[in-house]
């Protein structure tokens, strides 16, 4: 399966669009991410240790917050897409 790096944070995976894992669940897959690039972890992670809630995750264009949330199950066939929030006025 591959994660989708949105382009606000391609800075921090040395401009890699996609980065593979072979994690079994979305919250293994981020954990994976953050390990390999350490500097991504403030941006996805809240002070609690979960999910930022101004991050979307998606597996193949449904939110995880709709499924099971970070305990959603992956195959390697599937997609994670994380979307940061942008705030504007």
């Amino acid at each position: 399966m591959n994660i989708i790096i949105p382009t606000a944070f391609r800075k921090h995976t040395g401009g890699a669009k996609e980065v593979p894992s072979t994690a079994d669940t979305v919250g293994q897959a981020i954990e994976q991410l953050v390990v390999e690039y350490p500097a991504l972890r403030e941006y996805l992670y809240s002070q609690t240790g979960e999910i930022a809630s101004f991050v979307g995750v998606f597996v193949n264009d449904q939110n995880i917050r709709d499924l099971d949330g970070d305990r959603t199950v992956v195959t390697e066939r599937d997609e994670i897409l994380l979307v940061p929030a942008i705030a504007g006025g």
